[in-house]
């Protein structure tokens, strides 16, 4: 007993180090700092398009102690920022939400979850879901990521019935072209493409791309898509580029 509380309280202890230094949240578990997407493309060193083929939930000896990770593996279509391969796996910490299956224990929205297992915020993927991803320096010696903003960065892709394709993350795209700068771009002056200020904020964009910011909810990908490419570009950032092969985790 004793044993666990004590990995339960290091896992506690090792999530307020990840929002002191990382997540950067504030009074409530849903309060994280917002990104707009010039500052969430500034932030992640990965941004890729792809689709999930495994997920594995297990352990692994980090900080000193055995930690609940999950490992991720996506089939990646396209990459924006960074080297990736063609078959990718990163690990998050803490493990997903399972399905709930008596009425007692801890649940949320309809899953049970285990004290030092289950990260209130952190994205999670199922096998087949299709994602775009802004992935945030690996931390911990180089074992762990995280999308930029918790659930901020985790676009999950869908295909409608009318054939157009579209790109959504949990908070319904609030925030990305609106929200202050302050976390890896430190002020507006600094900016290029967005100007939450302005009356219109994005800036410096093709006239399909500008449309962007008169829409809620879900936006199309190809539009979005095209705005990253061209914030990583005129900051003089090199475009994303694939790898043959798998990554060795």
């Amino acid at each position: 007993m004793a044993v666990r509380l004590m990995k339960t309280m290091f896992m506690l202890t090792l999530a307020a180090w990840a929002v002191l230094n990382g997540w950067h949240s504030t009074e409530a578990h849903h309060a994280v700092v917002r990104f707009n997407l010039e500052d969430m493309e500034a932030t992640a060193d990965r941004i890729f398009l792809g689709r999930c083929v495994n997920v594995e939930a297990t352990e692994a000896f980090i900080a000193q102690g055995m930690m609940s990770v999950t490992h991720y593996t996506f089939e990646v279509e396209a990459a924006y920022k960074g080297k990736l391969h063609r078959r990718y796996t990163f690990t998050q910490l803490g493990h997903p939400a399972r399905a709930a299956f008596k009425e007692t224990g801890l649940t949320m929205h309809g899953q049970t979850i285990k004290p030092g297992e289950f990260i209130h915020g952190m994205s999670s993927y199922e096998v087949g879901d299709r994602m775009l991803l802004f992935l945030t320096p690996n931390y911990m010696n180089g074992k762990l990521t995280y999308p930029v903003g918790l659930y901020q960065g985790a676009f999950l892709i869908s295909e409608m019935p009318s054939g157009s394709v579209l790109a959504r993350n949990s908070i319904n795209n609030a925030g990305l072209f609106d929200a202050p700068y302050g976390w890896s771009i430190k002020k507006e002056t600094d900016a290029k493409i967005i100007f939450p200020s302005l009356d219109e904020p994005l800036q410096n964009v093709s006239p399909e791309a500008q449309t962007l910011i008169n829409k809620r909810g879900a936006l199309p990908l190809n539009a979005m898509l095209k705005v990253v490419d061209r914030i990583t570009a005129t900051h003089g950032r090199e475009r994303g580029s694939i790898i043959q092969g798998a990554n060795i985790q």
